[in-house]
């Protein structure tokens, strides 16, 4: 090979080896960003837990699990908001470009476009079976969280809701399809959560919404009580009409 060719090579090498080693960086950063948040998570949890939540303060929290103050506002704006897994910005991202056409296959339709994007955000957020578990104990040690929980819970189908509209563009305020097509995601999300904690062996999050979703599509689509097989998992591909005839 010619010096100039070798000369070439060499530095498109270099360059694709830089490329690579910056795109690894980022994933390890985003996974090492997601284990921190999630480790403060359960560590003001099981503080909640034990000392009620007055019972210690961020300062101690930060100590116990290895951060600055500084780093837990960077991920959550209160006390409250790191019990409740609630994080800063964790969601923008994704939610902007999802309303943009991107994120999830652009050829889905609504219902599956919102599955998709749940899905989507568990590998974003991740979720553990036995840390999110605590947070039945962390209502009943302090009942006042549960409002705060279910206004989070609104303020977040609200903007899942805009999204839907975006994407869709249904742009008409009266239109109240991303309202609904938002809830009713929020009633399985809600339904396979409950079987997700019911069994501590049990099959992934992800994998009891896909069955839920298929079996949903299938009663909302066939006057059959039979119940559809939850074999193939709901992929990007795979379009309402294909769930239906899915064996």
């Amino acid at each position: 090979m010619p010096h100039g060719q070798r000369s070439l090579h060499s530095n498109f090498k270099q360059l694709h080896c830089a490329s690579q080693s910056a795109k690894l960086q980022s994933v390890n950063t985003s996974e090492r960003t997601r284990l921190l948040r999630r480790r403060m998570i359960a560590t003001a949890r099981r503080r909640t837990i034990a000392d009620g939540l007055n019972g210690f303060t961020i300062e101690q929290l930060c100590e116990e699990v290895g951060v600055s103050r500084r780093t837990f506002f960077n991920h959550f704006a209160s006390k409250e908001d790191v019990v409740l897994g609630i994080e800063l910005g964790v969601e923008d991202d994704l939610l902007a470009t999802f309303a943009a056409g991107a994120a999830v296959d652009p050829d889905l339709a609504p219902f599956e476009a919102a599955v998709a994007l749940a899905i989507e955000h568990l590998h974003v957020v991740g979720l553990d079976r036995g840390e999110e578990a605590l947070m039945r104990d962390v209502l009943e040690r302090e009942p006042s969280l549960v409002a705060r929980f279910v206004t989070a819970t609104d303020r977040q189908m609200n903007l899942v809701g805009d999204a839907l509209r975006s994407r869709f563009g249904w742009t008409d305020p009266a239109d109240d399809r991303g309202r609904l097509v938002a809830e009713i995601i929020g009633a399985l999300l809600k339904a396979t959560a409950w079987r997700f904690f019911a069994d501590d062996d049990g099959p992934p999050f992800e994998d009891i919404l896909r069955t839920n979703f298929r079996l949903v599509t299938a009663m909302a689509n066939s006057d059959s009580p039979a119940v559809p097989a939850s074999s193939a998992p709901l992929s990007a591909a795979h379009s309402i009409n294909e769930l239906e005839h899915t064996p």
